[in-house]
């Protein structure tokens, strides 16, 4: 085992993060990696082998990614409000108190208080923002078919993040081999190896991609229309996942609009602002910034510039005080025309435009109890309010 130690001074503090985040992505045998902040180098262990060579270069090549200083992440907050909050091992607590259980890696199950409270955020999302759009319910699928994924640019976005979905090929001969191997030694994965069929789908990484592809043909005329849904989405996102703030199996519910510019925009607004109400109301320690999606491409400093410059991309940030950072609880979107343009999708006679809301329902979860404890007698009223009464009344 060797260090490998790498300057990165020439890169821009609000790119270091997300170097860190996409160091995971480098190589399958780099296992353990460190960002000193302070010391501005990136240590890597690599393994004493033969390839340590290319997975050197490989290292080099992301950080070369992230130097890219002519363009910046320009950053707007919209919405701040700080405070001093005592640091808890919130997910420890959670678990010790059966709220939460592990169950594999980016993977948790909620019961009991936990599950209540995503209720109660489901409850208010009806209330005060799918109501006052006037949205429209709809279901869907877990998975959805990789030519969708293809369609909306994703594997040439966020391709490390896919987790695509096989089944055991329709051959008798391969079905009982694998029967068989099962019951001689439990099951592992190399027991999959050449018995898997091509996958055609993979598990939603996103919501509202379902709303687009329904809505392939269509014309909206001189309407725009807005819908609302809550889909388990799935992003392998490797050493990332962690607590409930980054997890492989997560919950996503959003609220979508689809139509003419003028009409996403303004209910985009409308919801931007009610998101800060809302804060306020149960007084998060949070801030509503600019931001931008984590692109996994060679262009990501464009890509990401573009998107804050543009304010595509924004977002609610709740403060962690045990981990000494902030994590997105909330996005607000503008797509421009890029989906309508996609699905064939018009409104007065031109490509509809779209954008979204999204919650993430166990983040906000964990962000509540990070910053305010188990005990909801000392929760802030309002939400105190809310959730008394839902666990008083609700299931």
């Amino acid at each position: 085992m060797k260090t490998l130690t790498i300057p990165v001074e020439k890169i821009d503090a609000d790119y270091l993060d997300q170097l860190d985040y996409a160091m995971a992505f480098v190589d399958e045998k780099v296992t353990s990696y460190r960002l000193d902040k302070e010391k501005q180098v990136l240590e890597v262990d690599l393994p004493d082998l033969a390839g340590s060579a290319a997975i050197e270069a490989k290292v080099n090549e992301l950080v070369e990614r992230y130097k890219a200083r002519e363009f910046g992440l320009p950053s707007v907050v919209f919405f701040a409000n700080k405070k001093e909050m005592e640091a808890t091992d919130a997910y420890q607590l959670l678990i010790d108190a059966k709220w939460v259980t592990p169950v594999g890696t980016g993977h948790a199950i909620l019961r009991g208080p936990a599950a209540q409270l995503m209720q109660v955020i489901q409850k208010k999302i009806d209330r005060e923002f799918a109501h006052v759009f006037g949205a429209e319910l709809e279901l869907y699928p877990s998975t959805i078919d990789c030519k969708t994924l293809d369609r909306t640019n994703h594997f040439i976005s966020f391709p490390e993040h896919v987790d695509f979905v096989s089944g055991i090929k329709g051959d008798l001969e391969v079905i009982n081999g694998f029967v068989k191997d099962c019951k001689a030694g439990g099951w592992e994965t190399k027991l999959h190896e050449n018995r898997m069929s091509e996958p055609e789908f993979a598990i939603s990484p996103s919501c509202c991609y379902h709303a687009y592809e329904g809505m392939e043909g269509w014309d909206l005329g001189d309407d725009g229309r807005c819908i609302t849904a809550t889909l388990g989405c799935h992003r392998f996102e490797r050493s990332n996942h962690a607590t409930l703030s980054r997890l492989r199996a997560f919950t996503m519910r959003e609220v979508v609009w689809v139509g003419s510019p003028d009409y996403v925009m303004d209910n985009r607004r409308q919801g931007d602002a009610l998101i800060e109400k809302w804060a306020q109301e149960w007084d998060l320690s949070c801030s509503f910034e600019t931001a931008n999606d984590m692109f996994f491409t060679d262009d990501y400093a464009i890509k990401a510039s573009f998107q804050r410059r543009q304010q595509g991309k924004k977002e609610l940030r709740a403060d962690i005080p045990q981990d000494k950072r902030s994590i997105s609880i909330f996005s607000s979107n503008f797509h421009s025309n890029t989906f309508g343009k996609a699905f064939h999708i018009k409104a007065r006679g031109r490509d509809a435009a779209s954008g979204c809301i999204a919650w993430g329902l166990e983040r906000w979860i964990y962000g509540i109890v990070s910053q305010f404890g188990l005990d909801i007698r000392t929760w802030p009223d309002a939400l105190r309010k809310e959730m008394e009464t839902q666990m008083n009344h609700g299931y």
